[in-house]
């Protein structure tokens, strides 16, 4: 029977906590996880929200399971990144000249999170970015067919990095320090 770190989450032979540091993101980090992905040894949306205090990680199988989120958003103040049919680029100047105080991703796989966005018509209301220079992702240890895929850390540094010149290095950090002790199979990693 594993041993879990009461503070990370982790196993005790994995405890992530000396990497772990945290600090407040310039704006309030919402990440909607599919019910799927919660039990997953490589969610990176538990990284985030080890690393980011002002994190909300809702997780969920049905509407009504992301409710109370969805009563809590601003329309006026947040935004989806996601690149969808009305994404604008996050690189561009429109992003900076309207800086959202509130972030909101999608945590699953491509149809997971294609799935949560279907599911949530109020996510679509929300002003979209997407990523047109996004960095190659760095995530090694979870398969992906998509090109230009980045773990949802990724995703959320890449935002904070791009559209408010915030510092994501240790953000990114945790992200190694999870692959370094990862022991899974190695036909895991790509």
């Amino acid at each position: 029977m594993r041993i879990y770190c009461s503070a990370c989450g982790y196993p005790k032979t994995t405890c992530l906590c000396p990497y772990v540091i945290t600090s407040d993101a310039p704006a309030k980090i919402v990440i909607l996880q599919h019910h799927r992905e919660v039990s997953h040894a490589k969610n990176t949306a538990r990284l985030v929200s080890l690393g980011l205090r002002n994190t909300i990680l809702v997780s969920g199988r049905t509407a009504e399971d992301f409710s109370q989120i969805a009563s809590e958003i601003d329309l006026k103040t947040s935004a989806l990144i996601y690149p969808g049919d009305k994404s604008r680029s996050i690189e561009s100047a429109a992003f900076t000249a309207h800086v959202p105080r509130t972030l909101i991703f999608l945590d699953g796989s491509w149809r997971q999170a294609y799935a949560l966005y279907s599911q949530l018509p109020w996510l679509s209301a929300l002003p979209q970015w997407c990523f047109n220079h996004a960095p190659e992702s760095d995530y090694t240890i979870r398969h992906t067919t998509q090109p230009n895929s980045l773990s949802t850390l990724e995703a959320v540094a890449y935002t904070l990095k791009t559209g408010y010149a915030f510092n994501t290095a240790p953000l990114l950090a945790l992200q190694s320090a999870l692959q370094n002790s990862w022991q899974g199979p190695a036909h895991h990693r790509r």
